[in-house]
């Protein structure tokens, strides 16, 4: 997910520890402005992939999409 409120990125990411999963909060910015990425990963294979976006999504998060970073 990408935040422009640092902590709804913490929040999130604190869903996604409970939900099993170990995100990793990034601040970046663009144009200036900060944002924060919330990632889970890295996956190795393709089916690694498939299943950490599984979980995410089934973890409430339906707009989930795979990154490179």
């Amino acid at each position: 997910g990408i935040f422009n409120v640092e902590n709804n990125a913490r929040n999130t990411a604190a869903q996604m520890r409970n939900a099993g999963l170990i995100p990793t909060v990034l601040e970046q910015s663009s144009n200036g402005k900060p944002f924060w990425r919330v990632v889970v990963g890295p996956a190795q294979t393709k089916s690694e992939r498939s299943q950490l976006l599984k979980s995410v999504k089934s973890a409430g998060f339906t707009d989930a999409y795979p990154v490179t970073n």
